[in-house]
């Protein structure tokens, strides 16, 4: 029986469902076309097992049932469209990786089609384009040199050269040549409020002296990073080389460093700063330190700084029974308005050109930082803020030109600076932080704070108990014929004092026992609080 297949009829390897194309109707596909659409790839000719009838092969299908590219829906050519989206059919594909290579011959750079082309135009600018700088940007950054030159030689770091502490640079160098280079063990205690440059003076004797101390093995560290009183023999330890010693524990580690410190070798020089936060009970660690270099045959020189004026007096009273453990004492007293002055000047000195700020500027802020706590690390730190205020103003002026009739703004660092300065930043913390008012201040925590202030002197100690607290308070009260709070409401008090940072409360089981400090200093305690007319009176009238 003579075959109904047509020659020039390929020969399909598989059944055809209705949903297939056949290959004759696929039109030529594209590398770049779409993948969906190479799904079915012709097949060699020749005979197939299995192959259906050729009338079920050549029934055509429904328009309806007709799929994909037999009804044209897929076709990209077929139906217009945007030029980005005929973009992104044509360069669809994998895309690279960061670490992958483009293929040779492909171009360096393709833009991504997921990107719109405003992104797309977002590129590094090229070293060409550097020099096309705004105008108003590069005339900040002419103008801005200069401020910020300001406000690098206004840091409170070590300076080259100390101003207006000469005498105390002196006494320390000594103490170091006749001590540590004479061999001949002894201890030094500075002392001084906050920011009189203690720590400033002896880190640059030490830096100074360096080539003499080479002998010596120095020792330094600040006891406001150790997590406990009894920390220090530890780091001491592990700073002598001690690691054995560091590991030990209890009174082990205190025997192992006395031997190695009376042992033959050269002078250890052990600098302790804020030495005063190695406050124990019985005061065992600082006893045990200041007695380190009386011991036979040692060979320790020891040099403790501390902001209280009276620690070996008041908590060391044990070592002015032994007139050979009695330390040498050196005070920093506070900076006046003159040195205050003389530091800024030759800060600003090394700033070229123009000065930065007015010399009225310099005398106001020395003014007042000297009639608080004469604090030079504040005085700096004013200035500098002052700068970077009028910086500010200086970069809105250059982006947006003024109006005209309007007056620049000014180029330098005047009163108004300096003053707004000490108000917004250094303002008085027992006053509001909102409204800035005195007298949005409780009259009851103002008396608490003169009570505490009155007790501190009359006690002679940084810290007092609740109890005694409330007792003073109480009779401040009655002489002034005010009612008092009783103890609870006391405790409350302190809580919200300690909440404005004015004290600082450790409590105990008992209220009674809680242990409370002002977190001020006394001078500017006294001079915030001396404003009103009644706790003036308190004040000069002293405890009842």
């Amino acid at each position: 029986m003579p075959s109904t297949r047509s020659r020039s009829q390929a020969a399909i390897a598989f059944p055809v469902r209705k949903s297939a194309r056949s290959p004759a109707r696929l039109p030529a596909k594209s590398p770049g076309a779409d993948p969906r659409a190479l799904r079915l790839a012709p097949v060699p000719r020749g005979p197939a097992p299995g192959a259906l009838s050729p009338r079920t092969e050549t029934l055509p299908l429904s328009p309806r049932k007709r799929l994909g590219d037999d009804n044209l829906c897929n076709i990209p050519q077929a139906l217009p469209c945007s030029p980005s989206k005929q973009s992104r059919k044509e360069n669809k594909g994998r895309r690279l990786l960061f670490e992958e290579q483009p293929a040779p011959g492909s171009p360096e750079k393709r833009s991504d089609p997921g990107l719109s082309p405003r992104r797309q135009g977002q590129e590094t600018p090229r070293s060409a384009d550097l020099g096309r700088e705004p105008a108003c940007t590069r005339l900040f950054r002419q103008e801005g040199s200069c401020y910020q030159q300001a406000k690098r030689v206004l840091h409170t770091a070590v300076p080259d050269c100390l101003h207006a502490r000469e005498r105390e640079t002196s006494v320390i160098k000594r103490f170091l040549k006749e001590h540590v280079c004479g061999e001949k063990p002894g201890s030094l205690y500075i002392s001084g409020a906050p920011g009189t440059g203690k720590t400033a003076c002896l880190s640059r004797v030490l830096q100074d002296c360096k080539g003499e101390l080479a002998r010596s093995r120095t020792v330094v560290l600040n006891c406001m990073s150790l997590s406990s009183s009894q920390a220090v023999f530890p780091a001491i330890a592990e700073q002598l080389g001690l690691q054995a010693a560091a590991r030990a524990a209890g009174r082990e580690i205190v025997r192992k460093l006395e031997k190695q410190l009376t042992a033959k070798g050269p002078m250890v020089l052990l600098v302790l700063d804020e030495m005063d936060q190695l406050d124990s009970k019985g005061q065992d660690v600082l006893y045990t330190v200041f007695e380190w270099p009386w011991l036979p045959g040692s060979r320790l020189v020891l040099i403790g700084t501390a902001n209280a004026l009276d620690l070996t007096e008041r908590s060391l009273a044990r070592l002015q029974a032994r007139p050979g453990c009695r330390p040498q004492l050196l005070t920093f007293p506070p900076y006046t308005k003159e040195q205050l002055a003389s530091i800024l000047q030759e800060r600003l000195k090394q700033v070229a050109g123009d000065p930065v700020l007015d010399s009225s500027a310099v005398q106001f802020c020395a003014r007042k930082v000297s009639a608080v706590s004469g604090d030079a690390r504040k005085a700096l730190d004013i200035c500098r803020r002052a700068v970077e205020m009028v910086e500010r103003d200086v970069r809105s002026q250059t982006v947006l030109k003024p109006l005209p009739g309007c007056s620049p703004v000014p180029r330098r660092a005047g009163l108004l600076h300096v003053s707004r300065v000490i108000s917004e930043v250094y303002g008085d913390r027992m006053a509001a932080g909102a409204g800035g008012a005195r007298d949005s201040f409780p009259l009851q925590q103002k008396i608490l704070v003169c009570s505490l202030l009155l007790l501190s002197r009359h006690l002679k100690a940084k810290e007092v108990t609740l109890g005694k607290l409330h007792d003073a308070y109480s009779k401040v009260c009655r002489r002034q014929q005010l009612a008092a709070a009783d103890q609870s409401e006391c405790l409350a008090l302190a809580a919200l004092l300690e909440a404005r940072g004015v004290l600082r409360l450790k409590r105990a089981k008992e209220a009674r026992l809680a242990k409370v400090s002002l977190e001020l200093e006394e001078a500017e305690v006294e001079h915030a609080l001396q404003d009103a007319a009644l706790v003036g009176n308190i004040l000069a009238q002293g405890l009842p």
